[in-house]
């Protein structure tokens, strides 16, 4: 039997006008389609009087508990009905007649929805005006549509706005739906929409709508200790800032295994730490991680909490010299590779970063690092930084300073940013890494159909044209300055890729000729 109810009267007055409602709107559909909502109304006003809910107090959580809920609310209900709301957590059917419920008074809003969306809609325009592109334009328009959407439904003020509302909005799992307004997905991931969100609720905050609802972001906590550690590293070593984050790093992760008292460590300590380390790691990092310890070693000694002699307990781990090749390619590749970049403010900016590599060798972090200062156009020369915060000033050559004006002059966008290369996207920001310069040089190498094993990154450019000068005659003091490397040991391996010259001192074969 279906269940009963004392209000039945003002239920079955409500779905009747409901489905009035619907025919009006849309009277070209079929009697099954008003049938189908006829029967989901009715089942949600039986479910909220069974369970004791208010019908003005109907909000997304009261939807979700019905989408989900077990059915005994009678045979007319037919519980095989909400499967499917169950597995996507929303119904049309459902949210049309809540909106029903809405228009027509019986369930209590804030009635801000429509000026919220206008609100948001002033934002794109924001966002429009500043060059942002269409498709990120709409990634905001879906986020925080969903973001307000959900607000109405929750019936939660938009002034209302605190971080656990948005922490809330995060974890939901009722998927926001107005019909004719938004439809929304499933849950996405909180962090998926991060960026957009973050953008709105700014843009609120800043137009004084709402208070800041982001706390400030709070910086990682790690010991004084450490915090001398890098002013040490960048006052008496002169290490970059990459490096010296780097070190600290590593310093923080062995910190548990070394103990908090410099005065209790020993050659065993030390050594077991070291080795327990580096069995967890890769390869490459077996001679970083003794480089470290022996650097932290130095800086407890200067400060009197070790004994100096303790920095010799650092075993050195034994590295092949000059054992690999610089992995280059033909310049015949370099160049088609060049010649890929088109004419569009991506395309100039692409181009000067390729023909910068390709010409002067710099390394992907000149180029972060390159700032509008940096560039003398009258003496035709550039300054850049290098590693350890080495500045070193290089000619310009003719076609890499025709490649960065035109770049500045008609592709780089007008923002108040001194750093040369910016993305090409609203927000306009300079490079934050050496990846986004990585990443310029192989979608140029994948352009060009340049299949190589010699790596696919910034680098190869640099190998490439050391080898190249190598080839044409220049000599290994020319090549070291050019790539500003400190020993000549380091810029002695380019000697073997010179073929022709390798031939002239090979020494016959002791086996003999084999015919």
């Amino acid at each position: 039997m279906p269940a009963t109810s004392k209000h039945r009267p003002l239920e079955d007055a409500l779905v009747a006008a409901f489905v009035d409602d619907l025919r009006r709107q849309t009277a070209d559909f079929s009697e099954y389609f008003f049938g189908r909502h006829r029967r989901i109304a009715r089942h949600f006003l039986i479910w909220i009087d069974l369970a004791g809910v208010e019908l003005k107090k109907v909000d997304a959580t009261i939807v979700h508990c019905f989408l989900r809920h077990d059915c005994r609310c009678g045979a007319f209900c037919a519980p095989v009905r909400i499967q499917s709301w169950r597995k996507r957590r929303r119904s049309a059917e459902l949210m049309r007649f809540v909106r029903f419920l809405e228009q027509s008074g019986h369930v209590e809003t804030p009635g801000e929805l429509e000026n919220n969306l206008r609100l948001l809609d002033a934002f794109l325009v924001g966002l429009r005006d500043g060059g942002y592109a269409a498709r990120t334009i709409n990634g905001y328009r879906y986020a925080c549509t969903a973001l307000i959407v959900w607000l109405h439904l929750s019936r939660i003020r938009l002034g209302d706005l605190t971080p656990d509302v948005v922490a809330r909005f995060g974890k939901r799992q009722f998927a926001p739906w107005i019909p004719g307004v938004f439809r929304g997905r499933q849950a996405w991931l909180p962090h998926t929409y991060a960026t957009e969100l973050r953008g709105f609720l700014g843009h609120l905050a800043a137009t004084g709508r709402i208070e800041a609802v982001e706390p400030a972001p709070v910086e990682p906590t790690r010991p004084v200790l450490l915090d001398r550690f890098a002013g040490w590293l960048e006052n008496h070593r002169g290490i970059g800032p990459r490096t010296i984050r780097r070190h600290v790093r590593l310093v923080a992760e062995m910190m548990p295994e070394l103990g908090d008292d410099p005065r209790a460590y020993d050659t065993a300590l030390i050594r077991d730490v070291l080795h327990r380390n580096i069995q967890r790691r890769s390869r490459g990092y077996a001679p970083v991680l003794p480089t470290t310890m022996r650097m932290y070693l130095r800086f407890l000694a200067s400060e009197a909490r070790i004994q100096p002699g303790l920095v010799a307990a650092v075993p050195s781990v034994p590295q092949p010299q000059l054992a690999s090749l610089p992995r280059y390619i033909a310049s015949d590749d370099v160049e088609r590779a060049i010649a890929t970049c088109g004419d569009s403010a991506t395309g100039l900016r692409d181009r000067a970063i390729l023909l910068l590599l390709a010409r002067l060798a710099l390394r992907a972090g000149d180029i972060v690092d390159l700032r509008l200062a940096d560039v003398d156009w009258d003496g035709a020369r550039i300054r850049v930084s290098g590693k350890s915060r080495r500045e070193a000033v290089l000619p310009l050559p003719q076609d890499a300073g025709d490649a960065l004006h035109a770049y500045i002059a008609n592709g780089r966008p007008k923002a108040d940013v001194d750093k040369v290369f910016l993305s090409t996207n609203a927000p306009w920001r300079g490079f934050s890494s050496s990846t986004a310069v990585g990443s310029v040089a192989r979608r140029a190498l994948d352009r060009a159909g340049i299949k190589t094993f010699a790596g696919r990154g910034a680098h190869v450019f640099r190998h490439s044209q050391a080898t190249a000068l190598l080839r044409s005659g220049a000599t290994l003091d020319v090549i070291q300055s050019l790539l500003r490397h400190r020993s000549p040991n380091t810029t002695a391996i380019y000697a073997k890729t010179d073929a022709v010259m390798l031939r002239e001192i090979a020494q016959p074969w002791i086996g003999g000729i084999e015919r």
